[in-house]
């Protein structure tokens, strides 16, 4: 009864604003709505951001195109850091070395800095065409440098967006995902060591999912620098919104700004994630319990055991080396769980949530 009427107040409520705002009472809705996540303590950035309105400049009919909004308020930011440290800003200058349609032009030339627009592309919207982040030197300096790559091959750009085929070099054609995270850091290093003084390197990623695997970007690009923010920031209109899907997922909403601060001028401080794996049969863990190998040697059997099996299947194990009684533990195990096991047989046990 509380969700109907819930519901109800809600259709009451759409009513009202349609005919009150018209077409784009949704639009102003959601702008109230997160009104107090996106400004806080008098600042236009914090941690969380939504651009309903994209702003001016750059393409809308560019797919992934950034929104010039979000580049105008980083610009901003880091610019009060500047004046805040006593560094002057007359000579400000922005590095945007992806510029796809112009976004980050316009919106430095709405703040009145300098900027520079590098792109794969040999006949970009704007700046200097046929740059290769790969194989070209950074030639230029900035005290902020953006960098919103590809994501991986969700939108394939040269042979499709740009040019008659496909370039080697550009990280939407990679082909594994493995190989897209090696050669975005490459470019990441190459891009951090072109900051000035002081300077700040702002990547804008976003997760994607191919082929129901889930990949998340900003968690496996190296870091670089000191990370000083970490921005979320709401997606709409996504291509995919108006798609519909059979198999259970969480719909990806969001991008992430990573903003770093240069520090020093000669060490650079990096770190990058490693990956690995241990088999739990083959060596001890601390973090490894009798409970964990019992429980996990059963799943793997398909939920239902004999002791028997148990005991064979757990004899070579580190845990059960020189001790005479590694039996009676497993046995142990057993009875201090009875929320997880369950016993179906003599002899037999089984767990509760797989039987």
């Amino acid at each position: 009864m509380v969700y109907l009427d819930i519901k109800n107040s809600m259709q009451q409520a759409e009513a009202i604003l349609k005919k009150e705002f018209g077409p784009d009472w949704r639009n102003i809705i959601q702008e109230l709505g997160t009104e107090d996540l996106r400004h806080r303590a008098g600042k236009q950035l914090t941690s969380f951001v939504a651009y309903l309105d994209r702003g001016e400049g750059g393409s809308s009919q560019w797919r992934g195109n950034c929104s010039s909004r979000l580049v105008e308020d980083v610009i901003k930011y880091v610019m009060d850091c500047n004046r805040y440290c006593g560094q002057k800003t007359d000579d400000f200058k922005l590095l945007d070395p992806m510029s796809g349609s112009g976004s980050s032009k316009a919106a430095a030339d709405r703040i009145g800095i300098s900027s520079i627009m590098y792109d794969l592309n040999p006949e970009p919207a704007v700046g200097k065409g046929g740059w290769n982040a790969l194989r070209d030197d950074v030639e230029d300096d900035a005290d902020l440098i953006l960098l919103h790559p590809p994501y991986h091959d969700i939108i394939p750009y040269s042979g499709s967006m740009w040019g008659a085929a496909p370039h080697p070099d550009d990280l939407s054609h990679c082909k594994s995902y493995r190989e897209f995270i090696e050669k975005l850091n490459y470019v990441i290093k190459k891009l951090y060591l072109a900051l000035r003084r002081n300077g700040r390197l702002a990547i804008l990623v976003g997760d994607i999912r191919r082929n129901g695997q889930f990949y998340s970007i900003q968690h496996d690009i190296m870091t670089v620098g000191a990370l000083e923010a970490f921005v979320v920031k709401g997606q709409y209109n996504c291509k995919s919104d108006s798609r519909i899907y059979r198999k259970p997922f969480i719909p990806i909403v969001t991008e992430y700004l990573l903003l770093f601060k240069k520090e020093g001028e000669l060490i650079v401080s990096f770190s990058r994630r490693v990956s690995g794996s241990f088999n739990m049969m083959m060596k001890d863990n601390n973090a490894v319990t009798w409970n964990h190998l019992v429980r996990n040697v059963m799943e793997s059997m398909g939920g239902t055991a004999k002791a028997d099996d148990l005991y064979t299947a757990l004899a070579g194990h580190p845990k059960a080396q020189g001790q005479k009684h590694y039996r009676d533990r497993i046995r142990a195990v057993i009875q201090e769980h009875p929320d997880t096991y369950q016993q179906i047989d003599r002899g037999v046990y089984a767990l509760k949530y797989a039987a």
